[in-house]
């Protein structure tokens, strides 16, 4: 066991602390007392209080508490109407520093550090961009080819290229994952929700047109149509994006595919999947035949 306990940390002190300090506050919003002495003296308090919260010494926390508990004595007194104590805390009040009856500064949370990106360029231009410049057939002298990494997130495809992945490819996969999302919601929601209502309103609708003899004059059609109109756009929107999304995964594997022939053709080793476990590795013909030559000899 320790042989000395922080007093900020031990539970006791703590509630005896604040137990304190709220009796003084509110003591001082009571206390008959003109509005200028009430907040110098409570500003105090609320200053006095932050400047000992790190008081370790016995000695010194048993003075603090003793100031405390008198000054909460006086003014339980001078509320009962007693003439020395309210003596004694207009003197008080009027030898306190002027730095401590001011208000204690507002304490603002920092705003987060944030790491400028290395490319502050949030999106490529055309001419930049993978599906335009891949596969790159010359590479400049002395650098060597990274074949691109064919993924795919929520069936949306992307090229793996470098490490960490750039922002732009972030927030595009983010975007198109939220419309994915907000369109198979709003199918779900008028499929479940609305069609039932809409069979209900042409109940109604018939039921008013038969019994009072009320007609649609204005054609707008039934609330069915309405909800089977938008579920379709919605479904259509929803192909024409998958579509898009195969048609482009369909691209970018024949970048990898012809990346991978230009690297076997420059005599590097393609790794598919992990390099400490890869699912297979692709070699150059050089180094197949030279294989082939030392297993004959």
């Amino acid at each position: 066991m320790p042989k000395y306990y922080i007093p900020s940390k031990i539970a006791q002190h703590r509630v005896a602390v604040i137990a304190l300090y709220r009796a003084l506050l509110a003591r001082c919003s009571s206390a008959p007392l003109p509005i200028k002495d009430q907040t110098s003296l409570r500003n105090a308090i609320r200053n006095k209080f932050r400047q000992n919260r790190k008081i370790q010494s016995p000695f010194q926390l048993g003075l603090t508490f003793r100031a405390g508990y008198e000054t909460l004595d006086h003014l339980d007194a001078l509320k009962a109407g007693n003439a020395a104590s309210a003596g004694y805390l207009s003197s008080l009040i009027a030898t306190l520093p002027r730095r401590t009856i001011s208000p204690p500064p507002i304490w603002r949370r920092p705003p987060p550090e944030t790491t400028p990106s290395r490319n502050p360029q949030a999106c490529l231009p055309d001419d930049k961009k993978v599906l335009n410049v891949r596969p790159r057939v010359q590479l400049p002298p002395g650098k060597k080819r990274r074949v691109p990494i064919l993924s795919a997130t929520g069936g949306v495809p992307f090229l793996r290229l470098t490490r960490p992945q750039p922002p732009s490819l972030s927030r595009m996969l983010r975007q198109k994952l939220a419309r994915r999302e907000d369109l198979f919601l709003r199918r779900v929601e008028f499929k479940y929700y609305w069609t039932p209502i809409a069979k209900q309103e042409d109940e109604w609708d018939a039921l008013l047109r038969d019994e009072c003899g009320f007609r649609d004059e204005r054609g707008e059609g039934s609330w069915m149509q309405a909800v089977n109109d938008t579920i379709e756009v919605t479904w259509e929107s929803m192909s024409k994006e998958y579509e898009q999304a195969r048609e482009k995964g369909r691209q970018m594997l024949e970048i990898v595919d012809r990346e991978t022939g230009l690297a076997l053709q420059e005599g590097q080793t393609v790794f598919r999947g992990r390099r400490r476990r890869p699912l297979w590795v692709l070699k150059p013909e050089k180094t197949k035949k030279k294989n082939g030559n030392k297993a004959k000899a």
